[in-house]
């Protein structure tokens, strides 16, 4: 779970490597729930400092990140550049815990802001590019394997309906699944790779109209491709944003780079569902099993209204949207 450090432990961390200099100043990021992010300046230059905090991390999802996140960086993505350390090491640990240290990209991330045409191309293009790219990962086995925000693994959140107050129509939210489990073997048997499965407006540093970076790799999924685009317009069209036909000029952009076929498309108005479903039951849990938090309280409404409003906006209007 995201915490925030003491000064002389972000230091520590940064004195693992050649000549990052003094902090002067540093701040911890409020967007994300898991990991512990930091701007930090120093007498050098600024930098961004990842600490790993992920429920049910492993060292080995860990270092998987690293290399993944490395690649598309020298592939030409627009993600952020990690520093080697002393050791000529991507990853250092430090007092047991895992952090990395990247170049400071200038923007601000797009959590809960209005998203133009422009911009919502340009994420789209970074997408298809990095699922193309991610290609050459043939072997899944080092990502989480019974993540929750992996839409394979949707049905397990059903115990978590429990934790919801009298506020929350149940009937909704289990039809939601019903749908799922309808299309559930479909699903598993779509061509699939590996996705970064967080391309949300608050994992992409913007300044102005150009799109500077696409940050968090820590869902990283072995799943469909068809997720990774259903995951991105639940927030990118419909969620704060809330511009329908956005969801068009997104997978038309994106199928420049990464081919998804009819059969594909056809299940994503039920994974964009689904994805609401999960920031609903995942996070609303979270608050009764770990410490209450207030952000993630507002985004679980938020969610559970986005989901009314998608549900009501239908079916049939979300696909002829992107056929």
């Amino acid at each position: 779970m995201r915490k925030n450090y003491e000064k002389s432990f972000i230091q520590g961390i940064l004195d693992q490597y050649e000549n990052l200099g003094e902090i002067l100043e540093y701040n911890l990021f409020m967007t994300g729930f898991e990991n512990s992010n930091f701007y930090v300046r120093t007498d050098i230059g600024e930098f961004a400092v990842k600490i790993f905090e992920g429920l049910e991390l492993k060292p080995e999802n860990v270092s998987f990140e690293v290399e993944v996140s490395d690649y598309a960086f020298k592939q030409g993505i627009k993600v952020p550049k990690i520093y080697a350390n002393k050791e000529g090491k991507l990853e250092t640990i430090f007092n047991e815990k895992h952090a990395i240290v990247m170049n400071y990209v200038a923007g601000e991330n797009m959590h809960a802001k209005e998203l133009t045409d422009s911009l919502v191309e340009q994420i789209a293009e970074e997408a298809g590019k990095m699922d193309f790219a991610f290609k050459a990962f043939q072997d899944g086995s080092k990502t989480r394997q019974s993540y929750e925000f992996d839409l394979k693994n949707v049905l397990m959140l059903e115990k978590n309906v429990e934790y919801l107050s009298e506020e929350f129509d149940r009937e909704v939210l289990q039809r939601v699944f019903e749908d799922f489990k309808r299309i559930k073997q479909e699903f598993d048997q779509l061509p699939k790779g590996l996705i970064h499965n967080d391309i949300v407006p608050h994992n992409c540093l913007v300044q102005g109209e150009k799109l500077n970076a696409i940050i968090d790799f820590s869902d990283i999924a072995f799943s469909p491709y068809v997720q990774n685009v259903a995951v991105s317009l639940h927030l990118i069209a419909f969620g704060y944003n809330w511009k329908p036909e956005q969801a068009g000029l997104f997978v038309r952009t994106y199928l420049k780079h990464n081919p998804l076929t009819e059969k594909e498309l056809r299940l994503m108005y039920i994974l964009i569902k689904a994805r609401f479903l999960t920031f609903v039951l995942e996070f609303n849990k979270w608050n009764f099993v770990y410490a209450f938090d207030e952000l993630r309280a507002k985004t679980v409404k938020d969610h559970y209204e986005f989901l009314k409003r998608f549900i009501q906006f239908g079916e049939v209007e979300f696909n002829k949207l992107i056929s």
